[in-house]
């Protein structure tokens, strides 16, 4: 019996696993053209990994750190990133499933369905 329950569960967890996929895919793609549509904003996006900070990664891409604290606030803002503080430094990080619950929001409130 507790072998059958293993086995179901693992297939629902399989199954799951590939709606998730689909949703975080096409999420991506609405994110990539809507934010990371400057090569700069994808150069900064590449440096949010949980240690770089705006300043570490103004100068690795050559811009301002204004322009990557600008950045990092308007995803923060909209719950699209994971983030730390290291003192006054925000640390970035980038994160899939904010993404994804972003874009499942957004389009289910453009149906007219409200949360």
């Amino acid at each position: 019996m507790e072998n059958k329950t293993e086995m179901l569960l693992e297939k629902i967890l399989e199954e799951l696993s590939l709606l998730s996929v689909s949703i975080k895919a096409e999420s991506l793609c609405s994110f990539n053209s809507e934010f990371l549509n400057t090569d700069n904003r994808k150069k900064m996006y590449e440096l949010f990994d949980g240690v770089n900070d705006a300043k570490s990664i103004s100068e690795q891409i050559g811009c301002t750190k204004r322009g990557v604290n600008m950045f990092i606030q308007d995803l923060i803002s909209k719950d699209l990133i994971n983030f730390h503080k290291n003192g006054n430094s925000i640390i970035p990080e980038k994160s899939v499933s904010k993404i994804a619950v972003y874009y499942s929001t957004k389009k289910l409130n453009m149906e007219g369905i409200d949360e």
